[in-house]
């Protein structure tokens, strides 16, 4: 990974190409700034093609960043929330853009899943998009799935619908089965 002020590139090559793209870009402007500003420079990235759901506190460290590794060095452009949002980028926009680029998302599906409203809005809007999901159980059965009691109180009963039929069909897609407690 090579950085260049504040933001990080996969590749010596992709940081040159912004450069000169900029470059030309304000030599071909009547009254050019000699000094970049960052705002001026456009990043060239290739579009996320899988879509990585989990829950941070679960998953993040161990099996989340152990897939996007494996994804990234496998040369696919997976989108993990804290490797793949730009800087300046607002999040909601962020994750939507890389939702509707994905062709396939990854479920990590762990004991506290059901607690988190972005992981359950992620996983409704897959399903609304019709995206092919590939879920991992990671300690828990899928059996087990089930939106968090104290979300049945805070959401309306239309939403909690929503999250039931999500998680629902998810439990319905043959997954992976991890045990970290067993290695």
């Amino acid at each position: 990974m090579y950085t260049l002020g504040l933001l990080h590139y996969p590749n010596p090559r992709s940081i040159i190409v912004a450069v000169r793209e900029t470059s030309l870009h304000l030599r071909s402007q009547p009254n050019h700034l000699s000094v970049l500003k960052p705002c001026c420079i456009k990043f060239p990235r290739k579009p996320f093609n899988v879509f990585l759901v989990h829950r941070g506190p679960d998953s993040k460290e161990k099996e989340a960043a152990l897939i996007y590794d494996y994804l990234r060095g496998s040369g696919y452009f997976p989108f993990l929330d804290v490797e793949s949002l730009m800087p300046g980028k607002k999040i909601p926009d962020g994750i939507d853009e890389a939702l509707c680029e994905s062709k396939l998302a990854i479920l990590i599906f762990s004991p506290r899943f059901g607690e988190s409203q972005h992981c359950l809005d992620e996983l409704v809007r897959l399903r609304e998009m019709g995206k092919p999901l590939l879920p991992i159980f990671s300690d828990i059965e899928p059996s087990e799935l089930r939106v968090a009691e104290y979300r049945m109180r805070r959401d309306t009963a239309e939403k909690v619908k929503e999250y039931e039929n999500a998680l629902d069909d998810a439990r319905k897609v043959r997954g992976l089965m991890f045990q970290p407690s067993s290695g």
